[in-house]
């Protein structure tokens, strides 16, 4: 580029930036959409504005008179006023709290319905099916992406939720024929 061109690009730039410049920090001068949005807005009608400063001292002078219970604490409060404190002696109105309640059983989709061992490395082989699904694992093998073997035994298995880390045990059953097989295949 030459030298004129940059000049002339340099004037143009300087020319927008103090055009924007101007926008930005020019006094308001009261447009028309101003005084139409003041003129819309009406004050709220209050009988009385004044403050009311035997109210505000009566507010002052209250004093929290609770408990203090710990709210992270699943433990009920100590009871405070006198019938609470006649119940004291009989604590059967208290709940019984055992801590939070355990989570449901781990919940496996797979049956295991066979096992064998591998001659040439030792390997116990789980069998597994799920609906048509087959599925062979051994140790150590993850299933369904969420659950990993375990152990193998003769006629258990124990299966572990890779996530949580909570483990189940399944037992061996025998596979249910389909309604398409004729009886006696198996």
């Amino acid at each position: 580029m030459s030298k004129r061109n940059e000049i002339v690009i340099l004037a143009v730039l300087l020319a927008v930036l103090l055009g924007v410049a101007y926008q930005q920090f020019r006094p308001s001068g009261g447009s028309d959409t101003d005084v139409s949005a003041a003129a819309a807005v009406q004050p709220l009608r209050v009988p009385n504005p004044s403050l009311h400063l035997a109210q505000l001292a009566q507010i002052r002078r209250l004093a929290y008179g609770g408990s203090h219970r710990n709210i992270f604490s699943a433990a009920p409060p100590p009871p405070t006023s006198v019938l609470e404190k006649s119940k004291r002696k009989d604590a059967s109105y208290l709940p019984q709290t055992a801590g939070p309640p355990s989570p449901p059983p781990l919940q496996v989709p797979l049956t295991f319905y066979g096992m064998a061992v591998d001659p040439k490395s030792g390997k116990r082989l789980a069998f597994f099916t799920s609906g048509d699904d087959v599925f062979i694992a051994s140790e150590g093998d993850s299933l369904l992406g969420r659950f990993r073997l375990v152990r193998v035994g003769t006629d258990t298995v124990v299966v572990e939720e890779i996530s949580t880390g909570r483990q189940t045990t399944l037992t061996m059953t025998p596979p249910v024929p389909s309604a398409d097989e004729p009886p006696g295949v198996r």
